[in-house]
This record gives C-alpha cells, sequence and structure tokens, in this order.
C-alpha cells in the first residue's frame, strides 16, 4: 500500500509520452470548415428551434474522441453558448454582432481539437492522461492549433483576432470592444450549461466592469436558446 503511488506516477508518465508522440500527427487532421465565415448568419445558425445542420455535423466531428466524450460535449456546449451570448452583448459594448458570434463559436477550438486528438490516441493506445497532464498539452498546442484552424479555415481577420484574444482581457482590461464581448460572453455560457463551475456574482463583476447595465444582463439571460450537442 505505501508504494500505491509509484506505479500509479510511472503509468501517468508512460501515457504522457505515448500521447506525445503521437499528437502532432493527429494535430494536422483538420475537420472541414462547415461555412463561408465571409456570410456567416448568426440568427439561422444559432436558432435552437431550427437547427442548422452544418453546426450539428460539426459538432458530431469534433467530439467524435471516445475516451475524451464528455469533455468534448462540455467545451462545445460551453462555446454554442458563448457564440449566442456574444451576438447578443455586441451591439451593448460596441462590437460587431456577427464577428463576435465567429469569435464566441472558435474561441475555445483549439482546445477542442488537442483534446479530441488526445482522447483518440487514448483510445488507440489504451491510455489515460491525468488532469495536469491534458491541461499543459492544451496551453501548448490549443493556441497554435487555433490559428491553424483560422488560417485554413478562411476566417475573418477581425473574427480571428477576437478568438485568439479574449484572454488577454485579465491583462488588458482595456482592449477592444471585441475581446470584451467575447470575455462576458463566456462567463455567461459557463453559467448557462455548467452552473457548478461558475461562482456567484461573476457574471454581473464582469458585466459591472464592461459598463453592462443590470437590465441588460436580464434581457440577454431571458433570451439564451442555443443547441446543445447531447448525442452519444
Amino acid at each position: 500500500m505505501l508504494n500505491r503511488t509509484r506505479p500509479l506516477a510511472h503509468d501517468f508518465l508512460d501515457a504522457r509520452r505515448a500521447v506525445g508522440a503521437e499528437l502532432r500527427a493527429r494535430l494536422a487532421e483538420l475537420p472541414a470548415s462547415p461555412f463561408d465565415w465571409d456570410r456567416f448568419d448568426p440568427v439561422a445558425v444559432f436558432d435552437a428551434r431550427s437547427p442548422d445542420l452544418r453546426l450539428a455535423n460539426l459538432a458530431k466531428a469534433v467530439c467524435s474522441a471516445p475516451a475524451r466524450i464528455a469533455d468534448l460535449r462540455a467545451l462545445w456546449n460551453e462555446s454554442v453558448a458563448t457564440a449566442s451570448f456574444a451576438y447578443r452583448l455586441a451591439p451593448h459594448l460596441g462590437a460587431d454582432p456577427a464577428t463576435s458570434a465567429i469569435a464566441g463559436l472558435l474561441h475555445r477550438f483549439g482546445d477542442l481539437l488537442t483534446v479530441r486528438a488526445i482522447g483518440a490516441i487514448e483510445h488507440s493506445a489504451g491510455v489515460r492522461l491525468d488532469a495536469a497532464s491534458k491541461a499543459d498539452l492544451c496551453a501548448e498546442h490549443g493556441g497554435p492549433q487555433l490559428d491553424h484552424v483560422l488560417r485554413a479555415w478562411g476566417v475573418p481577420p477581425r473574427a480571428g483576432a477576437m478568438a485568439a484574444g479574449w484572454r488577454q482581457m485579465r491583462e488588458f482590461p482595456g482592449a477592444a470592444a471585441d475581446a470584451a464581448v467575447v470575455h462576458l460572453a463566456r462567463f455567461m455560457a459557463i453559467e448557462a450549461v455548467s452552473p457548478r463551475f461558475c461562482a456567484p456574482g461573476v457574471v454581473e463583476g464582469a458585466a459591472e466592469e464592461l459598463g453592462v447595465s443590470a437590465q441588460v444582463l436580464a434581457m440577454i439571460r431571458s433570451q439564451a436558446d442555443f443547441q446543445r450537442f447531447e448525442e452519444v
């Protein structure tokens, strides 16, 4: 019993090596772009009453690694919710609604594809990464993978910069309105789809910092309606 942690640590190290050896090759496998991003219509795409098959097919493509299906669904649902909230928030923060929606949808896409690749390798190799190793690999590969997708899919430059730059809001509170939209929309998305991970008052605090009134926040919350990926 006293030596139990040693073989467990060894197993995690073996899993990290197995995944690391194949990860770059797996990350080269990009899904096809589902949209003409220059004509992206958020109203049609995010209407939960009339599901957009392109969005549904993209969800199936990126949430396809059996070993990580729960992680992938959570990331996907957060991304779709962020896009929906960003579209509604944009006019109140001086940002472009369609650009904001694209950025919200893609803001975690590098992480999504990294987790998908990790899960595919884990499934084929019969290994399992520990949480810290998965987080490290996402931190290392998520940003470059997002850049790869933005270029390969021809995402408009402003939307691409917004999707990649939202994390800088913490370091640069005066960042562009585009980044502010995704920053707040993400908090609202987490509150909506994974409330256990959203500390009380976080959304209200972020909204107040950005000058979004309680009335506007309540209105946008009441309008929340987006497609979730729940398929097995």
